[in-house]
């Protein structure tokens, strides 16, 4: 964490330094990374709370790169590129009054990998703005415990003492619950508005 720490403070001091930690999510964004490793790395390199600003906005930023990706590939090329996987997105988004709720679902409830929601959303032609608002809200709860959880750990590694470790169990315990109830919430979100999971068609955005 030391050396992350230090490579971290050079980066931003290079001429555009921001620019390019957004570069560098965009990148990892487009190799898939998980979106777990992302935010992890982010509080390792920044800092608890501006990791976790570089990592919700360089997520973002790269999903939007990846939207356009998908947008230009189109759904038949990309259906054919992922395998039929296409069709587990579109069966969440095939109506417009719901896209912004199912693409925060897809982002709290990783059922799909992130960068699959990405390129599906886009070559499935969802609404940009429902796409940038629903990615940053299903991500941001998980990207604050994330970052405060790896703030906890960074606190009890250091200091090493028996109140850091019940303080590290605790928040263990805090995210794991909040985790569950999101889970729980978006699951009964789902259950009220069914999909219907064998319409072939394509939303229309």
């Amino acid at each position: 964490p030391v050396v992350l720490a230090q490579f971290g403070h050079q980066v931003l001091a290079w001429p555009l330094g921001p620019l390019w930690v957004l570069l560098a999510y965009v990148v990892a964004v487009l190799l898939a990374m998980p979106v777990l490793a992302l935010i992890t790395l982010g509080v390792l390199i920044f800092g608890p709370w501006p990791g976790m600003a570089y990592a919700l906005v360089g997520m973002v930023v790269g999903a939007m790169v990846t939207y356009g990706v998908g947008r230009l590939t189109g759904p038949q090329l990309l259906d054919r590129l992922m395998k039929g996987r296409l069709h587990q997105i579109s069966a969440r988004l095939n109506a417009q009054r719901r896209s912004l709720w199912a693409i925060m679902w897809l982002r709290a409830v990783p059922v799909v990998p992130f960068v699959v929601v990405n390129l599906g959303a886009g070559a499935l032609r969802v609404r940009l703005r429902d796409y940038v608002l629903g990615t940053t809200l299903g991500l941001l709860p998980g990207t604050v415990l994330i970052s405060l959880f790896m703030r906890q750990v960074h606190l009890a590694v250091r200091t090493a003492t028996p109140a850091g470790w019940l303080a590290l169990a605790s928040g263990a315990l805090l995210v794991t619950g909040v985790l569950w109830w999101m889970r729980q919430q978006m699951s009964d979100l789902e259950g009220e508005h069914p999909v219907d999971a064998h319409n072939d068609e394509s939303p229309q955005a």
